[in-house]
Formats: C-alpha cells, structure tokens, sequence
C-alpha cells in the first residue's frame, strides 16, 4: 500500500481545492494511506510565512513513499509571495531524502495570462514561479489537455498525467421547489446563476449584465469572497435589483443552489478545467458558458454545454434552454455521457496506479 503525504488547502469547504482533495482520498479506502498537511490559506505576513514553512517541512521531512501536492497559484498568497517560501524548503528536504513529490496543477498560468503595465517582468515572474513548480515536482498531473498546453508553453515538463478532475456524486437529495424555497426564492422563480468564488477571471460582470438584460428572471450569485475582496464588494455593489449575492456559502447552501439553479452560466475569461462545471454536471443541471477552448471540447465530444461569444448570444442560450424541450434533452444526455466518462472511480484508480509506480508498489 503506498503511504502518500497529501498537501493541500483546509479540507472544511472553504476553498474548491481542498473540496477537491477532500472528494479525492474519501474513495482510497484501504488502498492508500493518506497523511495530509494543511496549507493555512487563510493567514498573511509574518504568521503565513512561518506556517507555510512549517508545511513545508512537515512534507518534506515526511517518512512517507511520496509528496503530492495540489496546487493553485491563488494558494499562495498576493503575488504568490509563499511559493517562494514553500516550495524551495519542499524541494531542498525531499532532494535531501529522495522523496518523489506529485504535483497536480489546477491552473496554469503563462505570457497569455500577462497584461500591460510592466508585461515582460510579470512574463518573467510566472516563467519563474512556473520553473519552481517544474523543478521540484518528480511528476506532475494536470487535469486538462488544455491545462498542461498553457503550462508547458511556459516551461517544459517531462513527466505528466493527464487524470481528469472527476465527477463526485455527492449531491442533496431535495426537490428544485423546495430549495428554491430554503434560498429565500419563490417555487416558480425561474432562477440563473453563476456559482462558486468571486474572482475576476470568472467574469461576473458579464454575469450582472446579462441580469440587467433579462429583468424577468432572478440571477443568483452563489458564492463569496476568500477574505477582504474588492472586486467581490464591486460585484455586491453594482448588483441589479434581481440579483442575489449569497456571500460565502456552507456545504449545505452551496449544493441547495445547484438543485435550485434553473440554468447556470460560467462566463469566465480563462479555464484550465471547472469543478464547478462538474458539480453542475453531477446535478445534470444545463449550463451555458463562454466559448474557451476547454469548453468547446465539451461541447463537441459531449454536446454537454452550450457556448457563447457575446452577451446577446449569452441570452439566446439561455432562452433555448428554457423553452426548448429538444435542448433540454441533448443537454441532459451529453452531462450523463461526461458524468460517465468522468467518473470518480476511475480518477482514484488512476491515482492510485501512479502512486504505485512511484512508490514501486506497481504488480
């Protein structure tokens, strides 16, 4: 059995990652043995530095068969300023001990992401952070094609995976009416809505737009900020008056607004992958989202989303979805067909044969 020291954020539903982790090893039974090591998200200055250090050390200095990491750059801080104090303390100890270390990238950041002002030093600030993310893993999983195209247009990598993020049915068991009810809504609201973190890469302005569009319906925003947030409080702010913004929202809540959601929009500006779009597949719940190339691919091997390039195209999609019985239908199916190809089961199983082969377990 492969000992495994699992790094990531608190596991308590504050933060997509942990969820993620938390879903992850649940299914490992018997088969893994799972030490985590929590990244305190939730501290700055001083104290986040010494607590990441100390994570660090825990990881690296562990007597276990591997390190596995899930990372996102937004773990680390403004700036990404605890990644240069994590992760050179992780690859100092593990290069001491000979400790392989996973890394499963949820994002990928490169040039394409960077914008003016000071463009080539932010350039040369993610090609670096990208370099120590690569230098210290032994091999690294990305949940994406695209994924791994963005970050090996940065820098190259010569061990990789590709497992996909996984469909995890965990879901309420309560009527669409009932949690409409329970969200402050009437039964026969028609509700749209944009859910998870509110962060600008996620598009929520095109969000509130699209509710100044379409004043008969009631637009949800189901989730907060991880701290202090000003784009979070701007987005509050210039809310129109059929929007609903939750704030951060418990376990519970945050799965009352998928049963209670009548269409979902993502109208992000980047994606690597989506846990949220395969929380709304595993509700089967119809969703309409930007035209990226990870969603394309959706909806060309699944005809499971329906993409946009505008706002008025945006509101076209919807409309289909909500008057087209044929549309509701294609949709319905190509979720059940991704649900199946991305089934839980399978990323463990994945997982675990990697764990193996690293840890020389393998049959």
């Amino acid at each position: 059995m492969p000992r495994v020291t699992l790094v990531s954020s608190p596991m308590d539903g504050n933060c997509g990652i942990g969820t993620y982790a938390r879903s992850l090893i649940s299914g490992f039974e018997d088969e893994v043995n799972v030490n985590v090591v929590t990244l305190e998200t939730h501290s700055n200055g001083l104290r986040a530095i010494r607590l990441y250090a100390r994570a660090a050390i825990r990881a690296g200095r562990t007597d276990d068969d591997l390190v596995h990491i899930q990372h996102e750059y937004g773990l680390f801080g403004t700036k990404w300023y605890l990644l240069w104090v994590f992760y050179p303390l992780l690859l100092l100890l593990t290069q001491i001990s000979a400790t392989p270390v996973v890394i499963t990238v949820h994002e990928a950041w490169n040039a394409d992401r960077v914008e003016p002002p000071l463009k080539p030093i932010k350039t040369r600030y993610i090609w670096l952070a990208n370099k120590l993310i690569a230098g210290t893993a032994t091999s690294i999983i990305f949940l994406s094609e695209n994924c791994e195209q963005k970050f090996t247009t940065s820098v190259p990598v010569e061990d990789t995976f590709q497992i996909a993020h996984g469909v995890y049915g965990e879901t309420v068991d309560i009527s669409e009416s009932k949690a409409k009810e329970r969200l402050g809504f009437h039964p026969d609201d028609v509700i749209i809505t944009e859910l998870g973190y509110v962060r600008p890469s996620k598009g929520y302005e095109s969000f509130l737009a699209l509710a100044e569009q379409l004043p008969e319906y009631e637009f949800l925003v189901a989730g907060g900020s991880r701290g202090a947030d000003e784009y979070y409080e701007r987005i509050k702010a210039s809310a129109p008056e059929n929007v609903t913004v939750t704030g951060h929202l418990d376990d519970d809540q945050f799965h009352l607004a998928f049963r209670a959601t009548d269409v979902a929009v993502l109208p992000y500006k980047e994606v690597a992958q989506s846990g949220i779009f395969n929380m709304c597949a595993a509700y089967g719940l119809p969703t309409v989202t930007t035209r990226l190339p990870y969603f394309e691919r959706l909806e060309t091997e699944y005809s499971c989303v329906l993409v946009f390039d505008d706002l008025e195209e945006a509101e076209r999609q919807i409309k289909s979805i909500l008057t087209k019985r044929s549309v509701q239908e294609q949709l319905t199916e190509g979720l059940k067909s991704f649900v199946l190809e991305s089934d839980s089961e399978t990323v463990r199983s994945e997982h675990i044969a990697i764990y193996d082969s690293i840890s020389g377990n393998a049959v």
